[in-house]
């Protein structure tokens, strides 16, 4: 059958030759890209064709022909029905292999770098490693779970391998109450709760009667950070150590500055080897914990600033104030495009750039490398094992 009479509901035969960013295998059919997902690298297939487009189709496995050595039965039951998980059916080992695949396909890719480099990928457990999430709740059918993979339906789940236990224990006590107050009866103003474990207990925002709620704490290199379940903080706390040795290492100097710096992982952390330490966070929630962190750390060399990345970052370039040994930046998903122009403007010696989406990672070291600096370290940390979201910390030095 030609690919361009390829049509919805036709079943061919395929054979996959990788992953791509988002967790599907790619196939070709004449020449046409065919994603299809749940399957594995190298294996042989007879996919049924669901949507059609101008360049490429996707497709769902009808068959299994040639299983990849790749593939295993994955360890959770609602793997394929729930949404959280994307890579439950690879080896760990082919997991790791796909994320470094895909950091380097965004970097030379996007960014249009040759990196010649192996990328390393720093790892620790596969299950049990989560410490925050968020939990949906579906009044009208009882359901306590996660977004079902194919819709915004709530998958109603009662164990979750890849939570830490004791917010899998934590789960099972929301769906006591959830069931308890006449099957969602709970009031709420959204149709969710967000859960997160501290070092010795667990946190649920909104309140909901007879779970617990509040402040948490977590020690991390030999720092206290106070955080709640709704304020941004590193999901995996069993990899926390590697990033900050990826991030900061031996860095040290006068002035470093971090941007994003939520509730002030880096910056904490940054104030031990550097003489001062700026640390700029637009959301009043995370400003506050790391006003609150920075305090319980003893740490008078940090100045915390409350206001947007981009709107400080170009006052900062403006009071031509000399430019800084260190900029450690952690944006949220969609990159600092609006503020790279400033970041080199400020010229600091140093970047260091956290991120967990490549592609955006990669955009923003394009503008970057164009404005005079040159990438000299990759690293990619495995933060969110069984999905296809990597964690990358790219450092670059002024030319």
């Amino acid at each position: 059958m030609d690919a361009p009479f390829l049509k919805v509901g036709d079943i061919v035969e395929v054979t996959t030759e990788r992953l791509a960013y988002g967790g599907d295998a790619v196939a070709r059919h004449n020449g046409l890209a065919v994603f299809i997902p749940f399957a594995a690298p190298a294996e042989r297939l007879r996919v049924r064709i669901t949507e059609r487009k101008k360049n490429f189709a996707r497709g769902v496995i009808h068959q299994i022909l040639d299983p990849s050595p790749s593939r295993r039965d994955a360890p959770c039951g609602y793997f394929g029905d729930c949404g959280g998980c994307q890579l439950q059916h690879l080896t760990y080992t082919a997991q790791l292999e796909a994320k470094a695949a895909f950091v380097r396909d965004a970097i030379e890719r996007i960014a249009r770098l040759d990196w010649p480099h192996e990328i390393r990928i720093r790892h620790a457990a596969e299950f049990g490693y989560r410490g925050r999430a968020q939990i949906k709740l579906d009044r009208k059918s009882g359901s306590v779970g996660f977004k079902r993979a194919t819709s915004n339906a709530v998958c109603d789940v009662v164990s979750c391998p890849i939570l830490v236990p004791e917010l899998d224990e934590a789960l099972s006590s929301l769906r006591s109450a959830f069931v308890a107050n006449a099957k969602g009866h709970i009031t709420l103003e959204r149709s969710g709760i967000d859960l997160a474990a501290g070092d010795s207990s667990v946190s649920f925002d909104p309140v909901v009667e007879s779970l617990p709620h509040g402040s948490l704490k977590r020690s991390v290199h030999g720092a206290v950070y106070n955080f709640n379940a709704s304020t941004f903080f590193q999901t995996n706390p069993g990899l926390l150590d590697e990033l900050i040795d990826e991030a900061v290492g031996s860095e040290s100097g006068d002035l470093a500055i971090d941007l994003y710096a939520g509730v002030g992982l880096f910056t904490i952390q940054l104030a031990r080897s550097f003489t001062r330490v700026i640390g700029v966070e637009g959301n009043r929630d995370a400003a506050d914990f790391a006003s609150e962190n920075i305090a319980a750390n003893g740490l008078p060399n940090i100045a915390l600033i409350n206001e947007a990345v981009e709107a400080w970052m170009k006052s900062f370039v403006e009071s031509k104030a000399p430019g800084p040994d260190l900029i450690v930046l952690d944006p949220p998903r969609t990159g600092a495009a609006e503020a790279v122009n400033h970041i080199v403007a400020a010229n600091p010696s140093r970047i260091v750039y956290i991120s967990c989406d490549p592609s955006t990672l990669a955009r923003d070291l394009r503008a970057m490398v164009a404005s005079g600096y040159e990438l000299t370290k990759l690293t990619a940390i495995d933060m969110f094992p069984q999905t296809y979201h990597v964690e990358t910390v790219a450092s670059l030095v002024r030319r």
